[in-house]
């Protein structure tokens, strides 16, 4: 077999593996993109609806523009999360990871046939809840900076779903990340509020969330403000990624928690 056959054999198996984790979101569309839209769309009615006429504007922006970035960031990186780390999790506990391991592909293929799934899944559900959104908060100043924000959201997150999926034992450790982790960070990053409002050391904690900086940055995208440099918040989410990917790729290749 020759360089360039095992190179295509690779990367048919790359694809087969992302397209199962692609089929797997769309054929479980009722519990994998409509809850999250639905919870989004709630947050929308209520904060942005029902509170945004007494809240009239944060910073000088209409508070329903000024949430809905936010909520984006929220649902793409909670859902990027739990799909993978549910997948991975399955993967594990029915035994059928071995026929992924011993597939013919490289550490990095696999891992990005796994990141796949959870970055349709985020990406799927905030399309659809920004453009229910769009006929009342308009549509984003700088479509491209908000692509390049979620993407480095869900990129983020999805690599961390995998990581999460692989350590995980049972449901009340996948449960524990998610909820004592990821809820709470996506909560007290200024998706509500702005940092600059706050009183100390309120302030200077929400600054401390990293999921902070993911906000801003597409809250530049959408309305253009934004409290902190943009390129520095996408630096750092580019860093994550990528160090998070890099350290997954290591993990695979050690067969760490994956291996009997």
């Amino acid at each position: 077999m020759t360089a360039a056959e095992l190179r295509a054999i690779e990367r048919r198996a790359m694809l087969a593996l992302a397209g199962r984790e692609t089929r797997r979101v769309l054929a479980l569309w009722t519990q994998t993109i409509a809850p999250p839209v639905a919870t989004a769309l709630l947050f929308l009615a209520v904060f942005g609806g029902a509170l945004g006429s007494r809240l009239r504007d944060a910073d000088g922006t209409d508070y329903l523009s000024f949430i809905l970035p936010g909520l984006l960031v929220m649902t793409v990186a909670g859902q990027a999360f739990a799909n993978n780390s549910t997948s991975l999790f399955q993967a594990k506990s029915e035994g059928y990871v071995e026929d992924v391991l011993t597939s013919p592909m490289r550490h990095w293929q696999l891992a990005l046939g796994y990141v796949t799934g959870g970055l349709l899944r985020g990406g799927v559900a905030a399309l659809l809840v920004a453009a229910v959104a769009a006929p009342f908060s308009g549509g984003p100043a700088d479509p491209l900076l908000a692509l390049v924000a979620l993407l480095s959201t869900g990129s983020v997150f999805a690599v961390l779903g995998v990581i999460t999926g692989m350590w995980a034992e049972s449901f009340d450790q996948h449960a524990f990340v998610a909820n004592l982790l990821i809820t709470p960070l996506a909560l007290l990053g200024g998706v509500f509020y702005s940092a600059a409002s706050l009183a100390q050391p309120w302030e200077t904690l929400t600054r401390l969330d990293p999921l902070f900086y993911l906000v801003d940055a597409t809250r530049a995208g959408f309305t253009g403000e934004h409290e902190t440099p943009v390129w520095l918040s996408l630096g750092v989410a580019g860093l994550a990624a990528v160090a998070a990917f890099a350290a997954l790729v290591s993990l695979i290749g050690r067969g760490w928690r994956l291996k009997p």
